[in-house]
């Protein structure tokens, strides 16, 4: 009896060849076992009854989807579904663990205590899959407007079996569609939106209602147009309409996702490519990987065009069958401008830079013809390049005939300017012969005894404005050489030192006399020889430190401080900087002061004098040297002028280095001075001819050093002595000095001032010899000889260069490809690397480093967002301390000697040119790296 009525319903099933199973059921419901199934349920789940009843032996939970399985739990517990249904869909594996989506219904029945079920499987597998298709489209669909209604005029959706606008947004809503309206009630008033008679019937014949929904039948789902609309605010505009059609997974109902948007530019871009393009370049083509394809252009409707005959094919052999015959010149000529067409070049070019352009000259048709060739990177690489290529026939003859026009016009303004020179050359001569017997008699007259005061006074004004009229007079001639371009600059050796001493003299003279304080610094190395016009130099530097006395009331302070900030490649960047506490100039006035006979008031010229043609002749000269000048000012506070110059570098003090075979292994040096820069001058300054420094700023500190070095047995061979410091003047230091010393040991005295006065009391206190501040190495080297022959000493040097192993180097470089080879060979010698893409990242990246965290920056100049130069400038500037001493290497293509020199006077320390020669690069970072 147990068995009759699980086998009386196996009958049942079996008759009809179903997939079912039959499983006995635990009374508890936690587990169940198969006893049967039919053959189309062991085919179902790819196996044999035998093989599906051992594999779910121990329950058959491990075949069933984890987030359907509290849902046969629950099923078998409860004899029902959770929600009360026979049928439930679940996910099975198949014994080849393949998953199903299968549809079960269930029956239980209860014999002798044991609960049996009887279940039947449908297979809907690609029923689920169908719908999630239709709705996973449908929601996909449904985000592309989301997605677009902020782009689009208009975004709709429309219910197309229901006739209903169910969605309306964008960002420019109307009362046309809108939300819970129907689509043909208000269909009239969107064609009203169409002024066009052609456009209302297109629109008509296309997106009706109607018309979509027969579209969606014959499998038409996408539809789009153009149409010219007026807008509801009145713009009138171009308008693409775009319709994508779907079904409702859950309604069944078609819906016509639409939406409308500005189609203008497009159309404008339309044109330009279809028309103006043409009109610009008689051909548009693309190079692929060597092929050719012609875009845009037309060889009937293009003259004496080098157009392909075919459309499409070889690039290579275009040019060979085709370019290569019309072209003209000489032999050399053709072969480089064939050359420069070639894909290799091409390809080499765009790497770099972009656009690339070839201009060639040809023989078409009888005449000369002028072709210009323009190439564009689309994916370098793919070897993806566009290629546009123009007539410039009649550009370059309306270029020639300006040129010519140009030519004439430069003539007669060169003629105009030699007319201009001669005549004020001459009447300067005039006016000179008349001025000196007006100078001459004014200071007779004035040496005249029993002089009243009126007439003294008449006398001095008489001579004031004489020397006035000839300042002029001598600017004026200045200005106008400078104009006619007929001022030229020397380039010869002189000496950087002797040109200081004489401009001290004169300047320290004038500030004497005002009873203002002055003061001539230099930070770092100076070299005492350099190549350039000194006369010009002197005449820039004089004119700005003489208006900064002249502008200077007392009590007040004039300081001139010299710097190097570059050297490379034999030629040095100096930093002149004067600035005074004078009284200074408005805002306003700052941008004008280069302005030719510009002065900041008239009182200014009633008070000081001057013709207003100082600086504009300083400006111009510094600008002739390939220089830079800035100004800072505050009235009432004083003004601040920045020159930088480059000059050539002069070997003549390197030759009197390497004579005398310079190094330090015997000689002691001592520099006393009260000034801290001062002092660390003169360091470099004995570094620079071999030898190291110490130094005091006190009395009492020198002492104590001498004493200390002659009770070691290592006296100072030379001390240097500056004359006035606060405690006791070197006199009086030196008088102490000898009393320890004795007279072995050379003693020079420093003074910015005149030593006369005071040379006979020097001389007896013990001083041995007199030099002019600032120092320079050259003058030192006479004490050296002098101190190696009394001391037999032999001097040899040998530079010490840096270890470049885990040296921490910033690379900016925008190029990838160069950024990866440079960082390649500097990590070929253990070197870390930090890559930067532009010069904003450079600057960020070393701001935001730790304290001298990298030793070096190779620094690009051509890059986006910020240049290489304009980078470096603002580096240098931050608030750091080595932001002003890590070296900055230039690396770049652009090699000229302005562009050398703009790099050094942006700051950087030297100047690689692309390509850089790899050893090249490792001895300029070893020589600017300092060494440990």
């Amino acid at each position: 009896m147990l068995d009759f009525k699980p086998n009386f319903f196996k009958k049942i099933y079996q008759s009809l060849e179903t997939s079912s199973v039959l499983m006995k059921v635990d009374a508890d419901g936690e587990k169940y076992f198969p006893i049967w199934c039919s053959k189309e349920f062991s085919e179902m789940i790819e196996g044999t009854e035998e093989e599906f009843i051992k594999a779910e032996s121990n329950g058959g939970l491990e075949t069933i989807h984890p987030d359907d399985r509290e849902e046969v739990k629950y099923l078998f517990k409860h004899r029902m579904t959770k929600s009360g249904a026979k049928n439930v869909n679940i996910r099975k594996k198949t014994l080849k663990d393949n998953w199903l989506w299968l549809d079960v219904h269930f029956a239980f029945v209860e014999e002798d205590g044991e609960w049996y079920a009887y279940l039947s499987y449908f297979d809907v597998t690609k029923i689920v899959q169908s719908e999630r298709h239709a709705k996973k489209l449908y929601e996909n669909v449904s985000a592309e407007l989301e997605n677009i209604a902020n782009e689009s005029l208009v975004a709709l959706r429309l219910n197309l079996t229901k006739d209903l606008v169910e969605d309306c947004r964008g960002r420019e809503i109307h009362d046309v569609d809108v939300d819970g309206k129907s689509i043909s009630g208000n269909f009239e008033t969107r064609l009203s939106m169409f002024p066009l008679e052609r456009d209302r019937k297109k629109f008509v014949e296309k997106f009706s209602t109607e018309k979509l929904l027969q579209s969606y039948e014959v499998g038409e789902k996408k539809l789009s147009d153009i149409f010219f609309s007026q807008r509801p605010n009145g713009r009138k505009c171009f308008v693409e309409y775009n319709v994508t059609l779907s079904k409702d997974p859950e309604s069944g109902d078609i819906i016509a996702f639409a939406n409308e948007r500005d189609y203008n530019i497009e159309r404008v871009n339309e044109i330009i490519r279809n028309k103006a393009l043409v009109e610009q370049y008689d051909m548009i083509t693309y190079i692929v990987d060597g092929d050719y394809e012609v875009v845009i252009g037309n060889a009937e409707n293009v003259k004496g065009s080098i157009f392909p005959r075919e459309r499409t094919g070889s690039y290579k052999q275009y040019l060979d069958e085709q370019v290569k015959p019309a072209l003209t010149g000489t032999y050399n000529d053709q072969k480089n401008h064939l050359a420069a067409l070639s894909l290799e070049r091409i390809e080499g070019a765009l790497a770099v830079r972009e656009p690339y352009e070839v201009n060639i000259v040809c023989h078409i048709d009888g005449e000369l013809r002028y072709k210009r060739f323009i190439f564009y990177l689309v994916d370098q690489e793919a070897k993806f390049y566009l290629l546009l290529k123009s007539d410039t026939t009649k550009l370059q003859k309306i270029q020639l005939m300006r040129n010519a026009q140009l030519k004439a016009a430069l003539d007669n303004a060169n003629q105009a300017n030699i007319a201009k020179t001669a005549f004020l050359s001459n009447i300067s001569h005039e006016i000179r012969t008349p001025m000196n017997a007006i100078i001459g008699l004014d200071t007779i007259a004035l040496s005249e005894p029993g002089l009243s005061d009126k007439t003294r006074e008449h006398l001095e004004k008489i001579g004031a404005s004489a020397r006035h009229l000839l300042s002029l007079i001598n600017d004026v001639l200045d200005m106008s050489r400078i104009e006619s371009g007929r001022m030229n600059l020397k380039n010869e050796e002189f000496s950087f030192g002797k040109m200081l001493e004489e401009i001290n003299t004169m300047i320290g003279g004038q500030c004497a006399d005002k009873k203002l304080n002055y003061d001539c610094k230099i930070l770092g190395k100076v070299d005492e020889f350099y190549i350039g016009d000194v006369m010009k130099l002197k005449q820039i530097l004089l004119n700005i430190l003489g208006n900064a006395v002249k502008f200077t009331p007392s009590p007040g302070s004039v300081t001139f401080t010299v710097e190097k900030t570059a050297e490379f490649d034999n030629r040095t960047t100096l930093r002149f900087v004067v600035k005074d506490t004078g009284i200074g100039m408005d805002a306003d006035f700052v941008p004008k002061i280069f302005d030719v006979f510009s002065q900041a008031d008239n009182t200014t010229m009633n008070a000081y004098g001057g013709t207003g043609l100082g600086m504009p002749i300083t400006k111009s000269i510094v600008e002739m040297m390939n220089g830079k000048i800035d100004v800072k000012s505050e009235k009432n506070v004083g003004s601040e002028f920045t020159v930088s110059i480059t000059l050539r570098d002069s070997d003549k003090t390197g030759a009197l280095a390497k004579h005398i075979g310079i190094s330090v292994q015997d000689l002691n040096v001592l520099v006393i001075d009260d000034d801290p820069i001062a002092c660390e001058h003169a360091k470099l300054v004995m570094e620079e001819v071999g030898t190291s420094a110490d130094t005091a700023t006190t009395a009492k500190e020198a002492l104590d050093k001498i004493k200390l070095h002659t009770a070691r047995h290592k006296p100072y061979n030379l001390i240097f002595i500056d004359w006035k410091m606060p405690e006791r003047d070197g006199i009086e230091l030196t008088r102490e000095i000898r009393k320890i010393i004795g007279e072995e040991s050379a003693i020079i005295f420093l003074t910015a001032y005149n030593w006369e006065e005071v040379e006979e009391e020097a001389k007896a206190a013990g001083v041995d010899r007199f030099m002019a501040k600032p120092l320079f190495a050259y003058h030192v080297m006479d004490e050296f000889i002098q101190a190696m022959k009394q001391k037999n000493i032999v001097l040899t040097t040998e530079k010490k260069l840096a270890d470049l192993t885990g040296r921490k180097i910033l690379l900016a470089e925008d190029m990838l490809v160069n950024a990866e080879i440079m960082k390649e060979l500097l990590t070929m010698r253990e070197m870390e690397v930090d890559h930067a893409e532009n010069g904003q990242a450079v600057v960020e990246m070393f701001d935001k480093s730790p304290l001298n965290y990298y030793d070096a920056i190779l620094m690009d100049v051509r890059m986006p967002i910020m240049d290489g130069l304009t980078a470096t400038e603002k580096i240098r500037q931050l608030e750091r301390e080595d932001a002003k001493t890590i070296p900055i290497i230039a690396m770049t293509a652009n090699a000229f000697d302005e562009d050398v020199e703009r790099s050094l006077q942006a700051g950087m320390n030297a100047h690689l040119s692309k390509p850089v020669e790899p050893e090249h690069m490792y001895q300029t970072l070893q020589e600017f790296i300092k060494a440990d």
